[in-house]
Formats: structure tokens, sequence, C-alpha cells
């Protein structure tokens, strides 16, 4: 059965215009602009930006993180489909291998610029340093992304335009009969870097108040949770508005409500990781971190409002107790909300360690407070790669079918 794509357009009067060229512009310009802060980054350095010695990590890396963070559905989709061997999820296990490539590829757009020296990128894949968290968590992404171009490639030859080869045709089957052993080697190399970010904020000297043991199981679960409530967004858009009855909604209803079990799950720890270390805990160095930071910006409500309440309980009661046919639209919302919250949560590690930060003086420790503004370059090359996130997943939506042609396959 062939499943046409409706497209969405807007009605003007009586007259409807389909805005997706108009989109695509849009995402070209934002895109193009990004080029020109780019160009001004590798032509005059770090120094145009506004990082420096105390906050060497601001808006870029939380850019980085975050959209690593969302494409976590991609290895939980790939477990499910292809280890527990629920295929009702199929359809969304590709949606889920592409949002995962644009978020890795992202992420190495916003590091190319971000490294002091952009021309030795490929430095760690060659020069060894495996005491290094971060040179462990380069290497995963690089094998990850591997793997995500590895997933992708069917997805994107099932299109009719690339059928009409053979050779093309026998190497998708093949790959195809790989899933599992993708869907492995993936989830291994998720599970590593996900959580090694975490511990990376931990061993890093006077960062005392986010960076505890449990920040790398808090990064894996809401990279789960955030990632499939992305992913549920993206799946209404693609199955049900675009694709209608490609995907049925219980199968829709479903994925919100496994996004919905890991957001609470994730809030559940949270909380009690919250309490250990500020109810229970006596460590001055903390408290005095976070009255310098409620001083300058509004902390706690980043944290209570942000984090616990808007993007953690409010979605995942929403999204767990989500039936077919009952006000979608609402858990559409709940759903970004939650996906938000990974952005906060990624923008706290950075914020609250680097801007008050502990002097590194075993016997008179003192917080000290740092500044940071990101400057116009800085602001442009995030446009620029979240326009070229919006890009990818805009023509993928349009143009690929997300099914098998092959009713033998």
């Amino acid at each position: 059965m062939d499943y046409p794509i409706h497209v969405p357009k807007v009605r003007l009067g009586k007259r409807e215009f389909d805005i997706f060229p108009l989109w695509i512009g849009l995402l070209l310009a934002g895109f193009a602009f990004g080029a020109v802060g780019g160009y001004q980054v590798l032509r005059y350095g770090l120094a145009v930006t506004g990082l420096n010695d105390q906050v060497p990590w601001g808006l870029w890396i939380v850019i980085d993180i975050s959209s690593i963070a969302l494409g976590g559905g991609a290895f939980t989709m790939g477990v499910i489909v292809y280890l527990l061997k629920i295929k009702r999820f199929e359809h969304i296990g590709r949606l889920a291998v592409i949002v995962g490539f644009l978020g890795y590829s992202t992420a190495g757009m916003v590091l190319l610029f971000d490294l002091g020296q952009p021309l030795r990128f490929w430095h760690p894949v060659v020069f060894w340093q495996p005491h290094s968290l971060l040179w462990e968590i380069t290497m995963c992404v690089v094998l990850y992304l591997t793997v995500l171009v590895l997933e992708m490639f069917p997805s994107i030859m099932e299109h009719a335009l690339f059928r009409r080869f053979p050779f093309l045709v026998k190497v998708t089957h093949f790959i195809h009969k790989l899933g599992p052993i993708l869907a492995v080697v993936g989830l291994t190399l998720s599970l590593l870097h996900q959580a090694s970010l975490g511990a990376t904020y931990g061993v890093l000297s006077g960062r005392g108040l986010w960076f505890r043991p449990t920040a790398p199981v808090m990064f894996v679960l809401s990279a789960i949770g955030g990632g499939l409530a992305l992913l549920f967004v993206l799946s209404v858009l693609v199955f049900r508005v675009m694709r209608p009855g490609l995907v049925k909604d219980e199968v829709l209803a479903q994925l919100a409500r496994m996004a919905g079990a890991v957001l609470l799950l994730c809030i559940y720890l949270k909380l009690w990781d919250w309490a250990v270390t500020y109810y229970y805990s006596f460590d001055s160095d903390v408290a005095m971190q976070v009255e310098l930071l409620n001083s300058i910006a509004p902390y706690n409500w980043s944290f209570w409002l942000g984090q616990v309440l808007m993007g953690g309980l409010v979605p995942g009661f929403t999204l767990i107790t989500y039936k077919p046919g009952r006000n979608l639209r609402l858990r559409i919302v709940v759903a970004l909300m939650a996906a938000t919250c990974v952005v906060i949560m990624r923008w706290n590690y950075n914020f609250s360690g680097l801007i008050a930060a502990i002097s590194y003086d075993p016997y008179t420790p003192t917080i000290k407070l740092g500044s940071y503004v990101p400057t116009w370059q800085e602001i442009a090359v995030g446009i620029g790669v979240i326009s070229y996130w919006l890009l990818g997943f805009s023509l993928a939506a349009r143009f690929l079918p997300f099914y098998d042609a092959d009713a033998h396959h």
C-alpha cells in the first residue's frame, strides 16, 4: 500500500498556500547568517566570542549537549525495534534515526567552531588519550555517528529516486540485516558517552553545585525521556498529519506513555538528588553558590519551575495518561515542555558551575562569580546550526517515505 504525503498548507481567504518553499528559504537565510558568524570565528578565533578562561563553555556547548540529548530517541527505538522485536514502532524508529543523526551532526558542527584549533578536529581519532573523559566522549560520538549513517542509509534508499538501482537495493537489504548488531553497538556507544557527559562535569575542579555521582545517570535518563518526548511531537507531524494511516494512533500513544514514564523516573531521582545535596548536606560552598546564582539570575526558578514542575512532573503525568483521541494538542505542548527541560538542565550544568565556581584552594576556598554574555558571532553560529537541524528534518519529513516499499522485505 502506498501512503501519499500530505503537505500542510495555510489558508488565506479562499486560497490555500504551500508554505514549504517559504519555510526552506527562511532556514537557508538562517544558515547563511550562521555562515557569516562562523567565518568570523574561523578567521579571528575565539577572541570574537564572550568566552574567557573562567567561563570556557557557553552557548555553543549547551546547543551541543542538548542536540545530543534530544537525539536520545535513536538508540532507545533501536533497542525497541531490533532487540525487543516490537515491530509496530519500526516506522517511528526510522524517524528516530534521522533525528539522532541530525542531533549528533549538529553537535559536530558546533564543536568545529568551539575548538580553538578547528583544523585539528581529527586529532582525537589519531592521538589517543584513554585517560580523558572528553576523548572517550569524542570517540563514542564519532563511532555512533557512523552507526547512525548506516542506520539512516536504508531510509533514504527507500525513496523512489534510488529504488531503480538494483545495487543500492541489495546494499539496503544487507544493512537491514545488520539492524540488531547496529542497535547493540549504538546502545553501547550512546550509554557510554551520555553517561560520560555527566561525569565530565564531576571531575572538573571548582564545581560543587551540580556535579555529583548521580550526574551520569541523570544525563542518560533525561536524554531518553526528552528524546522520546521530542520524537512523539515529530511523529505526530510526520505520521498523523503528513502520512495519516502509516502509524496507528495507539502506537503514538504508547510512545507518549513511554516518554512520560521515563520523565517521572528522572524527576523522582532528581528530587532525591536535590534532597541529598541541599537538605541533608551542610556544605557551605553549595549554599553560597546558590545565593550568588540567585543574585544574578532566577536560578531557583529555572530548577523548580523549569525542570521539576513544567519540565518533569506536568509532562510526565500528562503523557503517561494519554489515550488516543484525548486532547492531542495538549500532549504536544507538554512534550515540547519536556524537551525544553532537557535544554534547561544542560544550560544549568554549564551556567551554575562556571559562573559561580569554587576557587581551587583546599585551605581557604572562596566562591568566584564570573560573567558571560554571548556575542553576535556565537548567536549567529547557534542560529546556523539550528537552521541546519530544521532544514534536514523538513526535507526528510517532506520527501522520505519512512516505510519499506518492498512487500517481501
